[in-house]
């Protein structure tokens, strides 16, 4: 029982802690406040992930992408994962239903954490797998940028982001009111199903000079989609499942002073995927999501520096109906809460951040915990990330100190340098330690999760030890005005990976037997490369090339691994109002295994090229047209196989997308 595994290892308790630094908080904010200097620095490419304040991408001590609204509107793209894939370092990984996993630099998606205006997402703990639900829970009409973090930031974050983060930020209230409708039509022309219809709008403004609003609500219907145009009738299972979502988020920012801002947001999410046949051997499934968010945010910029502290709470209910289990209706509630407060001083020469999270996350299923109803899981943390400058050098120093109620206290240390070479040359790189703990289902005997498409049960197995991590980083940035380059080289050593141990063919006579375990150690190795150009006024270029070597302590590679992966967009700027855009995924390498009755097949499935084909037209003030092509080879992984070889990844067969925003 997760609750006697708790009480054996766990330490003081720290409630009393995350009192004291709320008060101390508050007490910092009751002080009379310095003037504000709030005077914005042009810089491109600002993120502000890395280190909790806007700097420029040059200056911070980690590799970045940013993606802006504008490559959301003119890619038509399905998903945020369907965006990031065209990025560096990040592939899309779905699974057989076609939920989306993000990787990042080889590392799956639990090692990827995902926030909204820096503040946790996480739906997880009520899903026991393969839900893409985090990254589906916000309306993409909201989306102001998007900024990626390669490579760990534990540091800062914790052991959720060993692989990157993925911070989406949304769009901050308009001085005037404005506000936007969009609706999209996609048809999808190869296989059978799977068209889509999606509407959305945008309400932004302000009721007085002090208080500001923003208010967007997106509705997304999808079919099932199908390999072959009879496969409906058929009973097979679809390669894409049915979903149905509906997302809303909405701020109200209040100016309390001129130097200090109470922000307050509220989220909902409906996410139903319907009844329907899942898996080979006939089982169906049916999943709905309901989740409600509340968080309240504090900024303040004083004479010595700056301050934010928030408090977050989510409540999730899971309907879960699967003809595999052996109850076959489960509801699972979550209940997250975070809190976060830090300090930032700025200087000349110096950057200091510093300061405490504290996450609870509450579980409740009385089917899957017969005995305990549960669990529960507290975790605090304090943290400190210092940027000393010598001139054109940097030295970044970082560190957090966990406290799991179940394995203790773990550091989590970084060292990173940066240099300028020149104003438009920067050499970084750094060294950085994480750990991850197992959640409640691995580590609850009494958990049961249903795996082997429905042939076999995984318990908990409270013997498992956290995952720990290693990661190098270096490279080189050159940003001139009309080009720009980044290459890098990285390594990320994780040590006790937790895996599924799977033994047995599958069949009567030897039934899978299943089990959680840790590993010796994954390692994910590799380089990248990106860089764009303005090669014209009208004409600009951007490409990127991954190349990733994934291996476990048996030096065998890691599945599901693109070994090649590589990137090329083309926007064309016919005329003021019309504009097109051209992008090319290719991907090669990509490993697998597969027993074929007699011995265990390995290596690599069959490359493929992905292309896109988009067109956007400025009617006038009010309205946009955007229509195009996804997939125009009709590049179909389903279709792709080498020997017993298949692909675990499906691809959207060629489809057809029209889209109109009409903008007030």
């Amino acid at each position: 029982m997760i609750t006697n595994i708790i009480k054996e290892r766990s330490m003081k308790p720290i409630h009393h802690l995350l009192f004291l630094v709320i008060a101390g908080n508050f007490t910092l904010l009751a002080a009379r406040p310095a003037l504000a200097d709030n005077d914005e620095k042009a810089l491109d490419n600002v993120v502000t992930t890395a280190t909790l304040s806007a700097r420029s991408s040059a200056d911070v001590p980690a590799f970045t992408t940013v993606v802006t609204a504008d490559d959301i509107a003119k890619t038509s793209v399905n998903s945020l994962p369907d965006l990031l894939r065209n990025t560096v370092g990040v592939n899309n990984l779905s699974n057989a239903a076609g939920r989306d996993e993000l990787q990042i630099r080889g590392l799956g998606g639990e090692y990827t954490l995902v926030l909204v205006n820096g503040k946790r997402v996480s739906s997880g703990g009520a899903f026991a797998k393969g839900s893409d639900a985090d990254l589906s829970s916000f309306p993409l009409n909201n989306i102001e940028r998007v900024e990626v973090i390669r490579g760990p930031m534990a540091a800062i974050y914790g052991s959720d982001a060993i692989g990157g983060v993925v911070n989406i930020i949304t769009k901050a209230p308009t001085d005037g009111f404005s506000g936007s409708v969009t609706g999209e039509y996609r048809d999808v022309v190869s296989g059978d199903g799977g068209d889509q219809f999606r509407v959305s709008g945008n309400l932004s403004g302000k009721m007085t000079d002090k208080v500001g609003f923003d208010v967007t609500v997106e509705r997304l219907q999808r079919d099932a989609w199908f390999s072959d145009d009879d496969a409906e009738s058929a009973d097979e299972a679809p390669l894409m499942e049915e979903k149905d979502t509906t997302n809303l988020r909405s701020t109200l920012m209040l100016e309390l002073t001129d130097n200090q801002k109470l922000d307050m947001d509220f989220g909902y999410v409906k996410d139903d995927r319907p009844y329907g046949i899942y898996s080979s051997d006939g089982a169906v499934r049916a999943q709905k999501l309901n989740r409600v968010d509340l968080a309240l945010t504090h900024t303040g910029n004083w004479g010595w520096g700056s301050t934010s502290a928030y408090i977050k709470r989510e409540n999730s209910r899971v309907d879960d109906y699967n003809t595999s289990y052996n109850v076959v209706q489960h509801n699972t509630q979550e209940q997250n809460t975070y809190a976060k407060f830090y300090a930032s001083l700025a200087s000349d020469w110096n950057n200091l951040v510093a300061g405490v999270d504290y996450r609870h996350q509450d579980l409740s299923d009385d089917v899957n915990y017969t005995e305990s109803g549960g669990y529960s899981i507290d975790q605090l943390a304090a943290f400190a990330q210092d940027d000393v400058s010598f001139g054109d050098f940097t030295l970044s120093l970082g560190g957090r100190l966990d406290n799991h109620e179940v394995f203790g206290n773990h550091f989590s240390p970084k060292i990173y340098a940066l240099y300028h070479v020149t104003d438009s040359i920067t050499v970084k790189g750094g060294v950085s330690k994480a750990f991850k703990a197992p959640d409640g289902r691995e580590l609850s005997p009494e958990y049961h999760e249903i795996s082997c498409h429905g042939g076999c049960y995984i318990p908990g197995n409270p013997d498992l030890d956290p995952e720990t991590s290693t990661s190098y980083e270096a490279g080189v940035e050159v940003r001139q005005a009309s080009w720009d380059l980044t290459a890098s080289v990285f390594k990320n050593n994780v040590k006790d990976q937790i895996q599924r141990l799977l033994l047995g063919s599958g069949t009567a006579a030897d039934p899978y037997d299943a089990s959680w375990i840790n590993i010796d150690k994954v390692e994910t190795r590799g380089y990248e490369l990106a860089a764009s150009a303005d090669v014209m006024r009208s004409l600009s270029v951007s490409g990127n090339y991954t190349r990733l070597i994934a291996k476990d302590g048996d030096d065998a590679y890691v599945e599901d691994r693109p070994q090649h992966q590589a990137n090329l967009s083309v926007d064309w700027r016919a005329t003021d109002a019309l504009t097109a855009t051209v992008t090319t995924n290719y991907i090669a390498g990509m490993q697998s295994s597969a027993w074929t009755g007699s011995a265990t097949q390995t290596g690599s499935l069959p490359s493929y090229f992905h292309t896109d084909l988009g067109v956007t037209s400025v009617l006038n003030s009010a309205f946009t047209l955007r229509g195009g092509v996804k997939n125009i080879g009709d590049s179909r992984t389903d279709k792709m196989e080498k020997g017993a070889l298949t692909y675990s990844t499906n691809e959207l067969g060629r489809n057809y997308y029209i889209s109109g925003t009409y903008s007030f």
